[in-house]
């Protein structure tokens, strides 16, 4: 996917002056910041590929997400993502050197995505790594019903919006802003096709303290701190 940042910067700045005017957006060469005025905070979040410490911690191989979508056999070769977001889990597995289909719904978050991933594959550290990654503005059920053949990615992997929590303390501003703009797939009816679709393997990311998306037991689980990943082998 070639991205016209010419083009998406005239979208944003578009964008912010007629469809929303509590959004506001500063482009950069590695990204670009999202300010979100919502009362009584002004919050501000970079979103880039490139930003040191992400681009780091992207490179690492003991995390979770990285061992749930692979195996001891290294032939997990292609992943779906099927709930992208900010589409950060795909750049870290693309890290990896996994060919990483990403599917978003919302079309703002899509773009915000496909304006970073373009300026990531302008900068050499990360170009690689972006290259591998193509971005798709869709409905992940109508997708996975209408483009998902059986077999055609070893990896389907669902991030879906964590519930609010019990506790006063407030998300991440990515995730704030994340909430304010996008509503949950339907997460269940993707799971059933997930699970009829994936080559090899469902990998489902969790609160660390949930049950599992459905009463189907998860065959492996790979955890961290505040989350874990359930994977289902197909």
């Amino acid at each position: 996917m070639t991205v016209d940042l010419d083009r998406e910067s005239e979208y944003f700045q578009n964008y912010s002056g007629v469809l929303c005017h509590d959004l506001k957006f500063e482009l950069l060469s590695d990204g670009l910041i999202i300010h979100l005025h919502q009362p009584p905070d002004n919050i501000r979040y970079k979103h880039s590929y490139t930003e040191h410490q992400f681009f780091k911690r992207a490179q690492q191989s003991s995390q979770a997400l990285v061992k749930a979508c692979n195996n001891k056999q290294r032939n997990i070769k292609t992943v779906l993502d099927l709930t992208g977001g900010w589409r950060m889990d795909s750049f870290i597995l693309a890290c990896h050197g996994q060919t990483v289909t990403s599917i978003e719904q919302n079309v703002l978050v899509h773009n915000i995505s496909a304006y970073s991933l373009g300026c990531a594959r302008a900068i050499k550290p990360s170009a690689k790594a972006a290259s591998r990654i193509e971005m798709i503005h869709n409905d992940s059920v109508e997708y996975l019903q209408s483009h998902g053949e059986s077999g055609a990615y070893d990896c389907i992997y669902l991030d879906p919006m964590f519930p609010d929590h019990k506790s006063s303390a407030k998300s991440a501003k990515s995730l704030q802003i994340l909430q304010k703009l996008t509503l949950n797939q339907d997460i269940e009816t993707c799971f059933e096709l997930a699970l009829q679709k994936a080559g090899r393997r469902v990998v489902v990311k969790r609160p660390a303290k949930s049950s599992p998306i459905s009463d189907l037991g998860p065959d492996l689980v790979y955890r961290e701190k505040t989350v874990r990943f359930d994977v289902y082998q197909t």
